[in-house]
């Protein structure tokens, strides 16, 4: 059984065929990676697999259960989660309370009450833990909004697996970030994958992929280009014609 499948998936925006016919598989506990040039549709893709966008066109099954025209918060709840390339945080709320606002969905208070209130047992433990990982633990009490742009990146991954994915997906989670943090980020997305946790990762920054996917799948105006290992898509004549350039030869 394919964890997640697209089949002729497309999108238009007026005259603009963002995504033409595009069929993917995402295998369980895998690391899969979307790239390609500016303007290729790698995010409307993303937002057509989360449920930001309904397709025109195509099918779309996580798990064999078809997700056209389920929107995006009853997909979290199916366990696919994912983060953004413009970051969106709580940015006036303490990185904690950000965290804690990703088990909404697992609470039967409303999300407000739940935020203010919940401020003991299980989910504000796991709220903690998972600012450890992400390295932030020691400024939980800190407003989100005043972190630096590279630490706001790891928060929304926090907040992200506090809806307890089984499918997460990630939207350039290396832009803006140093060589120091790529190399963080990338250790945190293996270990991620570790602990059973399928990801979906659009991503520039080609070391990053290359060390981290086990399938690349390449678009380039709105259609997919190539798919293949890391190896074959650093060899592949028409990806290095329309994405990578020489960076690989």
């Amino acid at each position: 059984m394919m964890f997640l499948k697209a089949e002729n998936i497309s999108k238009s925006f007026g005259g603009v065929r963002a995504v033409q016919n595009v069929s993917l598989e995402v295998p369980e506990n895998s690391i899969f990676a979307l790239i390609g040039p500016n303007g290729a549709g790698k995010s409307t893709l993303l937002n057509l697999l989360s449920g930001i966008y309904q397709p025109d066109a195509g099918q779309l099954t996580f798990q064999e259960k078809n997700l056209i025209g389920l929107p995006a918060h009853r997909r979290v709840r199916l366990g696919l989660a994912r983060t953004f390339q413009k970051i969106r945080l709580f940015k006036q709320l303490t990185l904690l309370e950000n965290v804690r606002a990703g088990f909404h969905i697992h609470q039967d208070a409303p999300f407000w009450k739940n935020l203010l209130h919940g401020n003991s047992g299980s989910f504000r433990d796991e709220a903690h833990e998972l600012l450890e990982f992400v390295g932030l633990e020691s400024l939980a009490g800190e407003r989100a909004g005043a972190l630096p742009y590279g630490k706001q990146r790891l928060l929304e991954i926090a907040r992200a697996l506090a809806t307890r994915p089984r499918l997460f997906m990630l939207d350039e989670p290396a832009a803006g970030l140093n060589g120091s943090e790529v190399d963080f980020l990338l250790d945190r997305l293996i270990q991620i994958a570790g602990r059973g946790i399928t990801l979906v990762v659009v991503e520039h920054n080609m070391d990053l992929v290359m060390n981290v996917a086990q399938r690349v799948f390449v678009m380039d105006h709105g259609e997919q280009l190539f798919e293949g290992a890391p190896r074959e898509v650093q060899a592949n004549p028409r990806v290095i014609e329309a994405y990578l350039g020489g960076e690989f030869q």
